[in-house]
């Protein structure tokens, strides 16, 4: 079967087809970081794969294809899914996120605390992306790889050495085109599907008022623009300053990954057996009627465009339901929030909410949803004295605060530019005088979030509340708070002309002297984060809210994997993309182990 791209217009409508008859080996639902490099290895393995993805193509559109326009893409109704989060059960506070956004009587929407009368509260603004390569099309492509405690972790929970962080390297090096480095330098790859580049450090030659302030940066925390932040140092989840942020572009600035490997195999003239087909909404899993224990052998999917409600384009078209069967395997990639939607619409997860929807119970399983995870996001926001003069892409910086458990805990990224989280037409621009070190904390020791369904109308998005800070909220918050210190420091050091600045948050004002526990409330109310995980969490089916073992199948069930951010039991350093990633090659592994141990 030659490569094939379909929408969801070119379908003949078969009903129920018999399991035999089936064209693919394996189905995949979704094509982020995990569901797309996974269906193209398998297809260029041979085995016929269909990849199921519910939005369209917009590879060529330039505000996808180009990562500088990533704001755009994630403004862009044609990929926009909307989701509406909470960030805990706690009305009063919930009320006080400046960003809130309402929907207003005429239908647009408002964002923040005063909406006009008649609005209806919608939630705190957490945008993902429906289109051929998923989040890894409207991101901003920072490919940074987790510690090496992220992945050890993993190997000692399941006892499969195979997670170790020594022998999960080898993942990253099979992916990646390093194109900032020397070719053969250690610890890296130079042939795979994904470009990763920095951001161009020439602007460090040029004198400029951004290249001031970078200076200033690295006189405070040290570094420098050029240092590989992917370097397999010994010492590298200890080590801190200034490093070149590195994304899965090309030196062009050309987005890469999902979407452009995608397309290299269906167009490869060895004719690999991958089908891709569009304007597909998965709404469950099929499972076999006389299986001795639960065996996936399908999925029903409703064809049509913006079928989901998350879509701003949604105008209540039911689609078309269709149902596909796999000979080999299930693969559910749909990301956080929709993975775990999908099994639980399927019959899988927590007995109790399943039958509040009158969902039969194919296998209970009480974590599926759960354990929500994400980093907290801030930064150090400052307007300067005057206009400032020169320009430079974002550099990395990685600092170690002083009550830090055990490795680094903050990922920054500082340049001219204005970021304060997700709301619709983000961001604020604070005009040409505004300068920003945005920060992840990773690591963060709540993790009581969760996906509940709201019914069991697939098309309907679930119910999400992060419960940030439900545990260790002073711990935490006292890292961010140090970590602003920090980039205050580092930012105010450029000194005059360009200062003195005029800081916008966590501590408004000029040179002003803002108590701790002010810039805490702060930091904690407006805490913003998306890089959600963790929902189909792996681990030992013994532990009570495992979702999937060490090779990623759904505990209790045949035939069935889960192979996206939503398999992380925490979220793996900073950035997730890049993880993820290397999550589908260990998952091609072990799939395709599998299937030569039973070739039938």
């Amino acid at each position: 079967m030659a490569g094939q791209l379909l929408t969801a217009g070119l379908f003949a409508m078969t009903g129920a087809v018999a399991q035999a008859a089936s064209p693919y080996d394996y189905i995949i639902v979704g094509s982020g970081p995990g569901g797309s490099p996974l269906a193209a290895n398998l297809a260029r393995a041979g085995y016929a794969t269909l990849l199921l993805e519910a939005g369209d193509d917009l590879g060529n559109n330039k505000n996808y294809s180009e990562m500088i326009n990533f704001n755009l893409a994630a403004n862009d109704e044609k990929s926009r899914w909307d989701f509406f989060v909470k960030h805990s059960s706690d009305a009063e506070r919930e009320a006080k996120y400046e960003h809130t956004t309402w929907r207003k009587p005429d239908g647009s929407f408002y964002v923040g605390l005063d909406p006009p009368e008649g609005s209806e509260r919608l939630g705190i603004y957490y945008p993902r992306s429906a289109t051929l390569g998923g989040c890894a099309m409207h991101n901003g492509g920072v490919c940074n790889l987790p510690s090496d405690d992220d992945w050890n972790a993993i190997a000692e929970s399941t006892g499969d050495d195979t997670w170790l962080a020594k022998n999960m390297r080898q993942y990253f090096e099979r992916i990646e085109t390093a194109q900032y480095l020397p070719a053969g330098t250690p610890g890296h790859g130079y042939s795979g599907y994904l470009n990763v580049t920095i951001s161009d450090p020439g602007f460090m030659q040029r004198s400029s008022d951004v290249q001031q302030i970078a200076s200033s940066i690295i006189s405070v925390v040290g570094g420098g623009v050029t240092r590989d932040i992917n370097a397999p140092d010994p010492d590298r989840d200890n080590s801190t300053g200034v490093f070149g942020l590195a994304s899965h572009a090309d030196l062009n600035g050309h987005r890469v990954g999902t979407n452009t490997y995608i397309w290299s195999t269906l167009d490869d003239p060895a004719k690999y057996p991958l089908t891709v087909q569009l304007q597909s909404l998965v709404t469950k899993i099929l499972f076999a009627e006389d299986a001795d224990e639960p065996t996936a052998i399908g999925v029903e999917v409703l064809r049509g465009q913006s079928l989901y409600k998350a879509d701003p384009r949604y105008n209540g078209t039911k689609g078309e339901v269709e149902q596909v069967y796999a000979n080999k395997e299930v693969i559910i990639a749909g990301g956080a929030f929709n993975s775990p939607q999908i099994l639980k619409l399927s019959g899988i997860g927590p007995a109790g909410e399943l039958k509040k929807f009158d969902i039969p119970i194919i296998k209970d399983l009480p974590g599926v949803g759960e354990k929500l995870a994400d980093n907290y996001e801030g930064g150090v926001l400052v307007l300067a004295n005057k206009p400032l003069n020169g320009s430079s892409g974002p550099f990395a910086v990685l600092l170690k605060t002083p009550t830090a458990r055990k490795n680094r805990n903050i990922y920054g990224w500082c340049k001219s530019f204005s970021f304060e989280g997700f709301w619709p037409g983000f961001p604020t621009e604070y005009g040409p005088s505004e300068y920003e070190c945005a920060f992840v904390h990773m690591n963060p020791r709540s993790q009581a979030g969760y996906i509940r369904l709201k019914s069991n109308d697939p098309q309907e998005p679930p119910e999400i509340n992060f419960n940030f800070f439900e545990h260790g909220e002073d711990e935490d918050l006292t890292e961010m708070l140090d970590a602003a210190k920090i980039f205050r420091k580092a930012i105010t050091a450029a000194g005059e002309p360009i200062g003195p600045f005029n800081e916008k948050h966590p501590c408004p004002g000029v040179n002003q002297n803002c108590t701790d526990a002010a810039q805490k409330e702060f930091l904690k109310l407006q805490t913003y984060s998306h890089h959600a995980t963790s929902t189909c969490g792996i681990g030992p089916a013994e532990e009570q809210l495992a979702v999937l073992d060490s090779k990623f199948r759904v505990h209790g069930v045949k035939n069935l994997r889960v192979v996206d951010a939503s398999a992380f039991p925490f979220v793996p350093g900073a950035f997730p993309v890049c993880p993820v990633f290397m999550l589908a090659e260990k998952a091609t592994d072990e799939i395709l182990k599998d299937a030569k141990a039973s070739p039938a």
